[in-house]
């Protein structure tokens, strides 16, 4: 099916032709209809495409879009930062305003996901466990997240014509990097769609009615400024392009300049009276950073080279071997390298980089002029998208390129040492992929747009099915395998042998992984669907112990599990055991099973083991192989069967 829509439509937009009136989206004030049609009656008859094929293809894109982003929702465990985003979000609203206290985050994100909380609460009546799982807290992101599909093509408007328009429409409903954001509990899902609904608006006001598209777009921006102040970048990108046009009404830099007092009124409102960011944040970083950002990868050429890569196809190049920061950040252990070839998929790298190759020379080739290659007249709508050339819309690609390169060049200026005197700040900040993610709209359209510009239906067609293939295959991987803290993967396998009413009945011993910050406890609370407690402060509120059964995080080493299971040979209460390690390719030594067995007596009875691979965040192929094993005492009534899976 896939290939088949993109073949229709590399063949639609291979002979881009004048829209006929009425066509048309955000039309510049004093358009003559007159003159458009004109234009199209000298070129001859236009076919035109069935508005029910139209809409049929349209909502198509978005169901798979939105099928994307909520298909096993809740499969992930939460990590570190979705479970301190719960903590904020998990009190009363005074809480949520005070846990943001120094933070340096704004309050739109945030106060939405309480709202949310607070809705299915207090109207739902759903219960709070309930509501804390993964599968309804992530909802919020990703609805917005599906929502910008429709948006991207709204955006892709003001660019190319309504075909060519719906490829990008593509490329945003299946990217990887948005999808697994869409999915996460961070604000930046949410932001990016902010980001893409406040570009389109912001051309829609350009060539429009100031009246009907500037309060949207003033809207937008302040949405986008309080969702992330990463924002600011992007409104920095508006201003130059306003500054740079060549056709200026007299009331666009007022309204404008308008739109952004506003901005930095909430802005400052939000720093000087709600929040230290000021002092808690920048400050702090001037004096030597914040201790966790040194154990980044800081940005390099690689980051640069990857940038693309990551925001296209869902994947950072090269990562294979591990670096030692990496190894140190996820807590792999000393083995982790002397084993890793049972352990990653260094082939991957190969295709990875391949692949990203032909993305590459799929983008420089959509510069190239072909149709003066060729000897052919340039079709001024393949670009503009429109037969009104003199509105200056073939002019809105040097948008796209400001809005890649300034904030490319802020944040590697912003990420040169302290002594370097090219440092946009006085301090070393660390920039991650997601900060970055709001130029992922960018490469889309630039994509999009050189895709229908290749020459040759047969090259359009391969190039854009291969590409799509690849961003689905990446994308499917945030659903199907264990990309976040593996927490949920091991309680789904024990929850049948845990007894509510015998808490004290079971222990589980986890590998500590890299935030060890209770999201076991949680995640096996959430299986519980049991009440939580609320408290003020920064901590997630506390779980009622007493309700969930007892678990300890373990390193690596062989001592403390061998002290957990002499511990369950003399506690007569205890009556299953429950080790979960990321030795799973380890079958020798002292925590094989074999050894374990021994330390237990034959009191105890393996009832199940199980193997799975965590594969250390989303863009990273490099896994652990976990196991999960449980062991039962033997009753009287005899011990259970065996399951092994």
């Amino acid at each position: 099916m896939l290939p088949r829509v993109i073949h229709m439509m590399s063949i639609m937009a291979s002979n881009m032709q004048p829209r006929q009136h009425g066509e048309q989206t955000c039309a510049p004030p004093g358009a003559s209809p007159t003159a458009t049609t004109s234009v199209a009656a000298a070129k001859g008859p236009q076919p035109k495409w069935p508005r029910i094929l139209f809409w049929a293809v349209f909502f198509g894109i978005f169901a798979i879009g939105a099928f994307l982003r909520f298909w096993r929702l809740g499969e992930q465990s939460f990590w570190c930062d979705e479970t301190a985003t719960l903590g904020r979000v998990s009190g009363t609203f005074g809480n949520l305003m005070q846990t943001l206290n120094g933070q340096g985050f704004p309050c739109g994100w945030y106060t939405l996901l309480w709202a949310w909380g607070y809705f299915l609460r207090h109207f739902a009546h759903m219960s709070t466990g309930y509501i804390f799982t993964p599968s309804v807290m992530r909802v919020p992101g990703a609805f917005l997240g599906s929502l910008i599909a429709p948006t991207g093509y709204l955006l892709a408007r003001q660019f190319m014509n309504r075909r060519t328009a719906l490829l990008v429409m593509l490329l945003f409903a299946i990217n990887p990097f948005l999808i697994y954001y869409s999915r996460d509990l961070k604000m930046y899902g949410a932001f990016y769609f902010f980001v893409t609904l406040n570009a389109a608006l912001f051309l829609c006001w350009l060539r429009g009615r100031w009246w009907v598209w500037f309060p949207l777009y003033a809207a937008s921006a302040a949405a986008m400024i309080m969702t992330d102040y990463l924002g600011w970048l992007f409104l920095a990108v508006e201003l130059t392009w306003m500054l740079l046009r060549t056709r200026r009404r007299g009331i666009d830099m007022p309204l404008f300049v308008t739109a952004l007092g506003i901005d930095g009124v909430l802005t400052y409102w939000w720093w000087r009276y709600h929040t230290w960011f000021y002092q808690g944040v920048a400050y702090h970083h001037t004096e030597g950073g914040i201790a966790w950002v040194a154990r980044y990868t800081h940005m390099d050429l690689r980051t640069v080279l990857g940038q693309p890569a990551i925001s296209l196809l869902g994947f950072l190049w090269p990562t294979y071997p591990p670096s030692q920061k990496i190894l140190a950040w996820y807590r792999l252990g000393p083995e982790f390298l002397h084993h890793l070839a049972t352990r990653g998929l260094p082939y991957i790298e190969q295709l990875e980089l391949g692949t990203a190759v032909v993305m590459v020379t799929v983008l420089v080739m959509g510069l190239l002029p072909w149709q003066r290659l060729r000897g052919t007249k340039p079709n001024a709508t393949a670009v503009s998208g429109s037969s009104e050339v003199a509105d200056g819309r073939q002019g809105r690609w040097w948008f796209i390129a400001l809005w890649l390169l300034i904030p490319g060049a802020i944040f590697g200026l912003g990420s040169l040492p302290k002594s370097n005197p090219f440092s946009l700040y006085p301090h070393f900040v660390i920039w991650l992929p997601r900060y970055m993610g709001f130029m992922a709209m960018g490469w889309i359209l630039w994509l999009g747009w050189s895709i229908t510009r290749l020459p040759g239906v047969v090259v359009r067609v391969v190039a854009g099915t291969f590409l799509c293939i690849v961003m689905l295959a990446s994308a499917l991987t945030n659903n199907l395998i264990c990309r976040q803290e593996p927490w949920a993967f091991v309680n789904r396998a024990v929850m049948r042998y845990y007894n509510p009413k015998d808490h004290l009945g079971m222990f589980i011993a986890y590998s500590m992984t890299n935030h060890p910050q209770d999201d076991a406890a949680i995640n096996m609370l959430q299986e519980m669907h049991a009440p939580l407690k609320s408290y003020p402060g920064w901590n997630f509120p506390n779980p009622l112990y007493w309700q969930i059964p007892r678990y300890s995080l373990l390193p690596d080493g062989a001592r403390p599990w061998r002290n957990i299971a002499k511990w369950a040979y003399y506690n007569r209460g205890l009556k299953t055991l429950v080790f979960a390690d990321r030795n799973g390719d380890i079958h020798t030594g002292p925590l094989s099973t074999k050894s374990i067995n021994k330390i237990l007596g034959p009191d105890w009875h393996l009832v199940y083991r199980k193997y799975f691979k965590w594969y250390y965040q989303w863009h990273y192929y490099f896994a652990s192989t976990w196991r999960i094993r449980v062991w039962q005492r033997v009753t009287a009534k005899g011990k259970a069967k065996t399951n092994e899976g």
